[in-house]
């Protein structure tokens, strides 16, 4: 991982004024040849009008693109802003050199043949790292596209693609620039256009996180746009992110999602949370909305551009046609918002001032005869009701009403309000293209789709719910910190990873979660008089280490009901391993099979899981993951977001369990692994839950070190 930055440079609001706002640019491998990247870039920088002053480098040709060429940059007038650097691998080194000599304040290397390749790639983009570093000059790159920034003022194509300059107010950062590319277009082709772009390749320097910090103090940038594949600072990106996210919409197109994880791991927590998981747990954490669609992400994007965020999930759905409504609000749910029923006094004043056939509920059908009349009429309404936080409105254009002045109604109706509206316009969009001109225009965001509208508001609503958690605080229990800090420091310095079932139940008491009463026996005499303690029946475990899924390998048996049948299991099991270890356990009644679990992620913290647990978990995978710690009002959401929580609440005649007491555990747990970063998996399955509290305990629990670095939890 490379060196952190500063935050104090990070945070400095005109920290990247010279890349994103250059007031001159060098061309080091400019040509004359149509088909280069040297000639591009010149032709961008040309065609887009750029203000500033632009100078080829190139060492045989006198003119380049119509341009004075200079041999060297060290030619070039002192005080350059930007320098691409578009040649050989092998060449960049001694380029950045001069560039260094010369003054110049950044580069963007557009060239490929470093990290990404490996070898001795790594090892060339190790050694400019270093160049600029020692020059004090940041390096955009390599391997990489470039910036633009659409400002008039500015219009800097400091890239190789084909988009167009067409300003607007969202800003796209994309670790691949194909991707990046595309999204620009689409926002382009939505009428939307973008505000500045980069796509910076293998971000040997400048990274993402620093990207969207200086963004974030752009007055027009509204919302912020990532493609990310991965990342490779952690510990960076949740810090930036977080605070960037707080002042303005930043939208996230995660790719990457069904990769392998790069190592195996033994938990069923490990193996269920797979490797996609911790990215998307991140973003949402640092209050980031995550897409799996590209197109779903840019017509969102719009919609963050030009509307408030709605107060909550409630929306109220306006149409024209009842098919068009049923499937509105039908996307609406699905998107995770809420179609409520409107309020009486509401529902009254549709009914007094619209066609006595129209339907008055949510959705509101106006009827395909409505005039503009009865749509500023039911918006009206609707922009003032308490009952909704945002409304759809959906119009498709009939030949026999007076469609512009539909639109101006809506726009009347919306304006100067601050609920949140998307439009759906469902027309041949030649014949009435004045129509969604003048709804476009008004900064009401237009779709062809109710689908497509829905999907936006529940983004946005997903958005405002992230930013109402950011005032929930996690309050710690009272627990022996110590004595389990102890547990962990003597196996670490034995070299052992995996703790025995007495160090497990040490750390489990030591933080006030509860365990199946159990005694650590040698042989068969401490297990027999561990079960006349206890009193049958019993559970009989192997402790070994060795002995990973103790139920497969025949290291548990259950319902032992006496002392010869104890015996008897005993025998057969401590062949199982070489000096194992016993672990006899009362037997519990049966309850609700719940996992609870951790992981660590490398510099992000631990992710907490919780779900329906015992032997089919990994079949079911009715399992959700947050990250630590977690506030109270965080794990109860958890425990109540499993799919499977009517069981837990009780169906048919069956006895539920107290969800207050496994929220709890969920707490501790997450206090546990935050004061213990060296854990790196930790199971407890079953948990048997019970709707007595003081019974739920957990039956079995693993827990696993990390021998090596310990990377600090994510507060």
């Amino acid at each position: 991982m490379k060196e952190r930055r500063d935050p104090a440079v990070i945070n400095k609001p005109a920290a990247l004024d010279f890349l994103f706002k250059p007031k001159s640019v060098a061309v080091i491998g400019a040509s004359n040849r149509p088909l280069t990247i040297g000639y591009r870039i010149l032709r961008n920088l040309s065609e887009s009008g750029y203000k500033g002053a632009v100078y080829p480098v190139h060492p045989a040709e006198d003119t380049v693109g119509g341009l004075k060429a200079y041999k060297s940059i060290l030619d070039v007038p002192g005080g350059v802003d930007v320098a691409h650097v578009v040649v050989k691998s092998a060449l960049v080194p001694a380029a950045l050199e001069e560039c260094g000599r010369n003054s110049v304040r950044s580069v963007i290397v557009n060239t490929a043949g470093f990290s990404e390749t490996g070898g001795e790639g790594l090892a060339l983009e190790k050694k400019i790292i270093k160049i600029a570093a020692k020059a004090k000059m940041r390096l955009f790159g390599p391997n990489c596209q470039g910036i633009m920034n659409s400002d008039p003022l500015v219009r800097a194509y400091c890239n190789f693609t084909y988009t167009k300059l067409q300003r607007g107010g969202i800003s796209v950062a994309a670790q691949s620039g194909g991707v990046g590319e595309v999204l620009i277009q689409r926002l382009n082709t939505l009428g939307a256009g973008f505000r500045m772009y980069a796509s910076n390749g293998n971000a040997a320097d400048i990274s993402i996180p620093e990207i969207m910090s200086y963004w974030a103090d752009d007055e027009e940038t509204k919302v912020i746009l990532i493609h990310l594949e991965s990342l490779a600072d952690p510990e960076e990106f949740m810090e930036i992110a977080s605070r960037v996210g707080r002042k303005k919409p930043v939208l996230a197109l995660r790719t990457g999602r069904t990769a392998e994880g790069s190592r195996a791991v033994v938990s069923h927590t490990g193996r269920l949370m797979g490797s996609g998981v911790p990215l998307e747990l991140m973003l949402e954490k640092c209050g980031v909305v995550s897409f799996r669609d590209q197109d779903e992400l840019c017509q969102a994007a719009v919609a963050f551009a030009s509307q408030p965020l709605p107060k909550g999930k409630r929306v109220a759905i306006v149409t024209n046609t009842g098919g068009h409504g049923i499937i509105a609000a039908d996307a609406c749910v699905e998107a995770g918002l809420l179609v409520p029923p409107l309020p009486d006094r509401t529902r009254e004043a549709l009914k007094a001032g619209l066609f006595p056939e129209a339907a008055a509920g949510n959705p509101v059908d106006v009827l395909a005869t409505a005039t503009p009349a009865h749509y500023g009429l039911a918006l009206g309404e609707l922009m003032k009701d308490g009952g909704a936080d945002s409304v759809l409105v959906t119009f498709i254009t009939p030949f026999f009403v007076d469609c512009e002045g539909v639109a101006r109604e809506i726009v009347k109706a919306c304006a100067g309000k601050e609920k949140t509206v998307a439009a759906v316009i469902m027309t041949d969009k030649a014949r009435q293209a004045k129509t969604l001109e003048i709804v476009k225009e008004s900064g009401i965001p237009v779709y062809d789709f109710p689908e497509t509208a829905a999907k936006a508001l529940g983004a946005m609503a997903r958005l405002a719910e992230y930013r109402a958690r950011s005032g929930e605080t996690f309050e710690p229990f009272d627990v022996d910190k110590a004595a389990a800090r102890a547990v962990v420091t003597a196996a670490r310095k034995a070299k052992r990873a995996v703790l025995g079932a007495r160090e497990c139940a040490i750390i489990l008491d030591s933080y006030g979660i509860p365990r199946a009463p159990a005694a650590n026996c040698a042989n068969l005499e401490d297990c027999l008089s561990a079960a006349g303690k206890l009193g049958f029946p019993v559970v009989l475990k192997i402790d070994s280490a060795s002995v990973i899924h103790k139920t497969e390998a025949g290291g548990v048996v259950l319902n032992i009901k006496d002392k010869k049948e104890l015996a008897a299991k005993f025998k057969g099991m401590k062949s199982l391993a070489p000096r194992p270890r016993f672990l006899v356990q009362k037997q519990l009644p049966a309850g609700i099979e719940i996992i609870a679990g951790a992981r660590a992620v490398p510099g992000a913290g631990h992710v907490i899981m919780f779900g329906l647990g015992g032997v089919f978990v990994e079949v079911l995978k009715d399992v959700v993951f947050q990250f630590a710690p977690l506030s109270e009002q965080a794990a109860r959401r958890m425990v109540a977001s499993i799919k499977s929580h009517a069981i837990l609440e009780g169906f048919r005649g069956k006895a539920g369990a107290d969800t207050e007491k496994l929220a709890e555990i969920l707490v501790k747990l997450s206090q546990l692994v935050a004061d213990l970063p060296e854990i790196t998996e930790l199971d407890l399955n079953p948990v048997f839950a019970y709707q007595d509290p003081s019974k739920t305990a957990a039956v079995d629990v693993r827990i696993n070190l990390n021998l090596s670095t310990v990377h600090r939890n994510i507060p």
